[in-house]
């Protein structure tokens, strides 16, 4: 999704980054058809195409440190051959610390509780912003406030409500904390649930917050089946649809243990999902 005025969202980094590049880093993908991937694979790169002409845009790395945890987030600019985007993760305790100015609380489970940052990570002049997230009894998020520090550190700014039907996300709405709790953003999403896959992606449309970590962080469950469709419906102050965007994902492709390798996206780029229009391609590390 474009940038907003005068709204909750921005566009997420990992869409910035992927526009500013025109062809593959490094790293190729596996051959569709290979043999089994292995056992408790993550995604550790993820690789845009342009549609058109079939080159990379860049490669997003994840490396994996201790115990098999995220270490290092990389984003390789392709055109200029130099890393774009790079944070390392360090891991104190119940805290996964980005850098002085950011960091992650998590639960007993390690699920992500709570994330500090600022508008702009890069100033810390600027807006600082806390997100709380909150899980149901069978894992999956199930909301999230977000605080605007300035604004008052006890009552959130916008509150979050994530709704899942047989393990996949269906709907996020999110609403004005306070006054008269106006509808701010709407979205459906829609699967195909005869294919189950494995370990592949979170469907958060409003998470731009947490796009530069998303392969990296544990914020519950992940949607059992194939995402197909996304709407998303932006509101303006008297609760009048304003913007809409809509996105199918179509041509997935997968190794023989039912990891996605490859999926083609066409439409709108939605904030807080990894994924921009036309073909990606993922790797994996696996135990």
């Amino acid at each position: 999704m474009k940038q907003i005025p005068g709204s909750l969202f921005t566009v997420s980094i990992v869409c910035i980054l992927f526009f500013s590049c025109t062809k593959e880093y490094s790293r190729e993908m596996s051959v569709p058809g290979s043999p089994p991937l292995g056992n408790e694979c993550v995604i550790t790169t993820v690789t845009p195409y342009d549609s058109a002409s079939g080159k990379g845009y860049g490669s997003f790395h994840v490396t994996p440190g201790t115990n098999n945890l995220a270490g290092k987030i990389e984003w390789y600019d392709s055109t200029s051959g130099t890393v774009n985007f790079r944070a390392y993760l360090t891991y104190v305790g119940d805290t996964i610390r980005v850098n002085e100015n950011e960091f992650f609380l998590l639960d007993a489970s390690g699920r992500v509780k709570e994330f500090n940052t600022y508008e702009n990570p890069a100033d810390i002049s600027s807006e600082r912003y806390r997100y709380t997230y909150a899980y149901d009894a069978a894992g999956h998020l199930y909301s999230k406030n977000w605080f605007v520090m300035s604004f008052n550190a006890d009552v959130p700014f916008f509150v979050y409500k994530y709704e899942w039907v047989n393990e996949n996300l269906v709907e996020v709405e999110v609403n004005e904390a306070s006054g008269d709790k106006r509808i701010a953003l709407r979205s459906e999403l829609k699967y195909n649930d005869t294919k189950t896959v494995k370990n592949f992606l979170y469907y958060f449309p409003d998470a731009d917050e947490l796009a530069p970590y998303i392969f990296s962080i544990n914020v519950g469950k992940k949607p059992k089946n194939l995402l197909e469709n996304i709407g998303v419906s932006i509101y303006d102050a008297d609760g009048n649809e304003i913007l809409t965007y809509k996105t199918t994902y179509t041509n997935y492709k997968f190794s023989s243990d039912d990891y996605v390798t490859e999926v083609y996206a066409s439409g709108d780029v939605i904030d807080g999902l990894p994924l921009v229009s036309g073909l990606t391609k993922f790797e994996y590390e696996c135990k």
